[in-house]
């Protein structure tokens, strides 16, 4: 019995030793209207599109579009103090469209020549960027990622009319 209360103690020693304050020390980057005041690199795009519609007899059909971006050439999200925004640089798309009948169509790659300003409005509180750009679209992205050195942007959007239903979600990541 004296065996098993040494090693109980000599484990609990160990335990005490090895999770020492300090290693707790690395206090997470906290998302404040300061700290994301930046330049960010995107190195992620996915937009995808699904359309459902339901019929009378109460079947669906779906179909989705899913654009992938690629080969990102210099493009940044520079978010500054006055809650403006710019969005410039080029990358690559390719749009892949599944139909109902699991016909699988790829798109030709398409190069985007992002030129893009507007503001945004930043609640850190439940950790969302919303964005409206010089044309006036707005959209909100749940930051699903916030850390000094990366940022994700996540937004869905489901829009019904009569008897199709649109969800677009839209998925970008950050460095900096």
């Amino acid at each position: 019995m004296k065996l098993a209360k040494m090693i109980f103690l000599f484990t609990l020693a160990i335990l005490a030793v090895g999770c020492n304050k300090d290693d707790d020390n690395t206090e997470s980057y906290k998302l404040s209207t300061t700290n994301f005041v930046d330049t960010y690199k995107m190195n992620f795009l996915e937009v995808k599109i699904s359309e459902t519609i339901t019929f009378s007899n109460g079947t669906t059909s779906t179909s989705t579009s899913t654009t992938v971006g690629s080969v990102f050439q210099n493009v940044n999200f520079a978010f500054n103090a006055n809650n403006n925004y710019t969005a410039t640089g080029l990358f690559n798309t390719v749009t892949t469209v599944k139909e109902a009948d699991g016909t699988i169509t790829v798109g030709d790659t398409v190069i985007v020549d992002l030129d893009e300003s507007g503001t945004y409005s930043l609640n850190t509180t439940n950790k969302v960027v919303t964005l409206t750009d010089q044309d006036g679209n707005i959209v909100a992205f749940d930051i699903t990622k916030y850390t000094e050195n990366e940022m994700n942007l996540f937004s869905e959007i489901e829009t019904t009319s009569n008897n199709s239903t649109i969800t677009t979600t839209t998925e970008f990541r950050f460095s900096r």
